[in-house]
């Protein structure tokens, strides 16, 4: 389970507990990529940690090849000595969270294009006086850093794109929209009614920052091998606000979700479905273990905010 991302002190030592998280999935893996996977970190990070922590311990853990990862018989008794331990604060950590959860308001993470499209509808909508009040705040978060806070109990709700999740994480699907091309009125393609990927090549594309969610990356990556589009002709913009206006400015193309159309405030820009169809999904991230009454409340009240902005009109 993921758990904090700080130091603590067992018997006077300090204990860095990501990276103790870290060797725990690899012991239990035997792979370091799909530890990562399962911590919702990158395999860098957790190669990184292993490595700190061997540091720390003085003495080696694994041995690693390019076939295998085993446990070095200094690793086995590392394991034997801190697995109760980390398992026994885990336990606690879910039985004060479960207590403060009666106390505190619901937290909602979110990326910043749907936090802006989703929460004013959410505010609206849910009652913030009377015996069916809800207290939530929202709080900014990318892809990544929402699992690993959804997953450890901080947070209640995330609110991302298509993700891929796995226990003790579940998705639900809010919404399913069309991805769009974002061209000037007056470019050649947008006389077409949808355009085709194959069109793009050639010309430098732009789409907000991918990294952060590899899902949704490898959907648009297998989607432009298909079409023969080079990946080096994607430049990324680092702000979805700012992918029309580079657009405009740099009589350029972009592929976005069709939400941008929504969310767009510069003239003379034109938003054209892409062919074959290319999707996203709205998703809310939540722990398997959450379901409620107050829960199922704010994801109704999410999913009306989802079915309730526009399509892809010019």
């Amino acid at each position: 389970m993921l758990l904090f991302g700080h130091t603590e002190r067992w018997d006077g030592v300090a204990v860095n507990l990501v990276h103790l998280e870290c060797f725990l999935a690899v012991a239990e893996e035997l792979h370091f990529g799909r530890a990562a996977e399962r911590l919702h970190r990158s395999p860098a990070t957790v190669s990184e940690s292993v490595s700190a922590l061997e540091g720390t311990v003085g003495c080696q853990l694994f041995h690693r090849t390019s076939r295998r990862v085993q446990l070095t018989p200094d690793g086995r008794l590392f394991l034997q000595e801190v697995k109760g331990p980390y398992e026994q604060l885990v336990r606690a950590h879910a039985r004060a969270l479960t207590r403060g959860r009666r106390q505190r308001e619901l937290r909602i993470a979110h990326t910043p294009e749907l936090g802006h499209l989703l929460l004013p509808a959410l505010h609206a909508a849910v009652p913030r006086d009377g015996d069916a009040a809800v207290r939530w705040r929202p709080v900014l978060m990318h892809t990544q850093e929402q699992q690993r806070a959804v997953a450890a109990g901080s947070v209640d709700i995330g609110l991302c794109w298509a993700v891929r999740s796995a226990p003790p994480l579940r998705s639900v699907v809010l919404r399913e929209l069309p991805m769009v091309i974002v061209l000037c009125d007056d470019d050649p393609l947008a006389g077409y009614s949808a355009v085709r990927l194959e069109q793009l090549i050639g010309r430098e594309v732009l789409m907000t920052p991918r990294r952060d969610n590899a899902f949704l990356s490898g959907q648009i990556q297998l989607a432009f091998a298909q079409a023969g589009l080079n990946h080096t002709d994607v430049q990324e913009v680092p702000r979805y606000e700012e992918l029309v206006m580079q657009v405009a400015a740099g009589r350029l193309v972009g592929l976005h979700a069709s939400t941008i159309s929504a969310a767009n405030r510069v003239p003379g820009m034109a938003f054209r479905p892409v062919e074959p169809e290319l999707t996203v999904t709205i998703c809310a991230l939540l722990r398997e273990d959450r379901a409620d009454a107050v829960i199922d409340g704010l994801l109704g009240a999410l999913r009306t905010a989802a079915a309730g902005f526009g399509g892809t009109e010019s």
